[in-house]
């Protein structure tokens, strides 16, 4: 029994002087660590303070409030690789001042809208067509496509979300995909520039179609997808040969006036059985003269591209510095649409750097009958599963074509994803109405609104919100 103690004492010696060890030279090394960088921080801010300013570091800071964070990363990928830049999702300027625009709650002036009311935020897209297009709520999921942009199961999703509020989502300029119809009960193809996806059988399909001649971050810009960022599945998809490029031309070989576009609205509207037949632009300063001749084909609705719109990838220049801004371009369409007294007026749909429930009421109450998303319905799309791709790579890598963890977007949560964004959307919606005493989306006007800058009132024809209402 002693000699068991007696061998329990030395191992418990051995453990304690091990232990002792180990934190005295933690605590050394701790002295020494907090040492040395006291030494070098110390070293670091004398040089900081002293250095020439032409060698000193603090002249970085200069050069990034200068030219800027994003400007600075740009210019070293461009001097990297000696080619346009493919910057995802377009702009990241804020042209369009929303923010200025403030609605109006009501009082005693009008009574605000009782609980027990309904509020009706149902839109009817092509009212006079012969199949117009409702919708629930006047948000809509702008052109996407697959292939070019987004994976089969992105776009399966953005389809099975907006159907699940009774909106539309859009095919965009890539390939008709059978099971983005059967997900969706609003379904828009889009008849753009290039030679797939508009075959008659496809075209029957569409709960609306839009004539797509340009975008608001791209304008009219021909595509030359190359070989190396087309997807094996993708070009399968296609019947691309190896090696063949996507090209996109810049305008239709065959409309060139509004004679030629008259003809394929009639021919649209024919083959489809009268489903709203519209068109996409982006916005200019010659917004006018593009609509006096865009109005002569007796459209069902027309949709504007601000100059703040996404897009999947394209050059900084044409998003930054190419087009109008989307709050100027709805309010000069909503104005020349109203002095032609068209008997058939299209819907105004417009689409470009809409982000929340206020930005959509506030566009709507300046004239728009509805408002296309793209960027944030990708963003819902893939929130609760960033965790996936984070930190390593962005969150485009799990909705395009080209990312590598397409295959890891679970449709399914994807879906519900956005169905809850555009739920919570149509519900702040319907609060804000019921402080606006309407009980109805489509009563919005610019009454309803204030603006607090000289420049956006005038603009928008809002009163100014340091002149008293008369």
């Amino acid at each position: 029994l002693n000699l068991e103690v007696a061998l329990l004492l030395i191992e418990f010696n051995q453990v304690l002087v091990i232990t002792i060890g180990v934190l005295i030279a933690f605590g050394i090394m701790l002295l020494s660590s907090r040492y040395l960088l006291n030494i070098t921080i110390d070293h670091f801010i004398k040089r900081l303070l002293q250095d020439p300013y032409p060698e000193n570091l603090s002249e970085m800071y200069n050069v990034f409030s200068k030219v800027g964070i994003q400007n600075i990363l740009e210019t070293d990928l461009r001097a990297s690789s000696g080619k346009p830049l493919e910057r995802p999702f377009g702009s990241p300027n804020h042209f369009s001042r929303w923010e200025q625009l403030l609605l109006n709650p009501v009082y005693l002036t009008r009574a605000p809208l009782n609980e027990s009311v309904g509020v009706d935020t149902k839109v009817v897209i092509g009212p006079q067509a012969q199949r117009p297009l409702e919708i629930g709520l006047p948000i809509m999921i702008t052109g996407m496509c697959y292939g070019i942009s987004l994976s089969q199961k992105a776009k399966l999703a953005l389809a099975k979300g907006a159907n699940a509020v009774e909106t539309a989502t859009n095919t965009g300029v890539g390939p008709f995909l059978p099971a983005e119809r059967q997900a969706t009960k609003r379904l828009t193809i889009q008849y753009h520039r290039g030679w797939w996806g508009k075959d008659e059988a496809t075209l029957r399909q569409a709960d609306m179609i839009e004539i797509q001649f340009g975008y608001g971050a791209l304008g009219p810009v021909p595509l030359d997808l190359r070989p190396e960022n087309i997807s094996p599945e993708f070009a399968r998809f296609l019947d691309l040969k190896p090696g063949q490029p996507l090209t996109y031309p810049a305008a239709f070989p065959r409309i060139d006036d509004a004679q030629a576009l008259a003809k394929l609205v009639t021919y649209l509207r024919d083959l489809t059985g009268g489903v709203p037949i519209g068109l996409k632009f982006g916005a200019t300063q010659y917004l006018e003269k593009e609509l006096a001749v865009f109005i002569k084909a007796d459209l069902d609705f027309i949709t504007i591209d601000g100059a703040e719109a996404g897009i999947y990838f394209g050059p900084p220049t044409l998003a930054d510095d190419l087009g109008l801004p989307t709050l100027s371009a709805l309010c000069r369409a909503v104005n020349f649409l109203e002095k032609q007294r068209l008997p058939r007026k299209p819907s105004l749909l417009i689409s470009g750097g809409f982000f929340t429930p206020g930005q959509v009421l506030k566009a709507l109450a300046l004239g728009a009958d509805a408002v296309n998303i793209g960027t944030i319905a990708c963003i819902s799309l893939s929130h609760s599963q960033l965790s996936k791709v984070l930190p390593w790579e962005p969150p485009t890598e799990l909705i395009y074509e080209n990312g590598k963890y397409k295959n890891r977007l679970n449709v399914k949560i994807a879906a519900r994803d956005l169905t809850n964004f555009l739920t919570s959307c149509q519900e702040e919606m319907v609060q804000a109405l019921r402080c606006l005493g309407k009980n109805k989306v489509t009563d919005l006007q610019t009454t309803d609104m204030v603006a607090l800058n000289l420049e956006v009132a005038q603009m928008t024809g809002v009163e100014f919100a340091l002149t008293p209402k008369k």
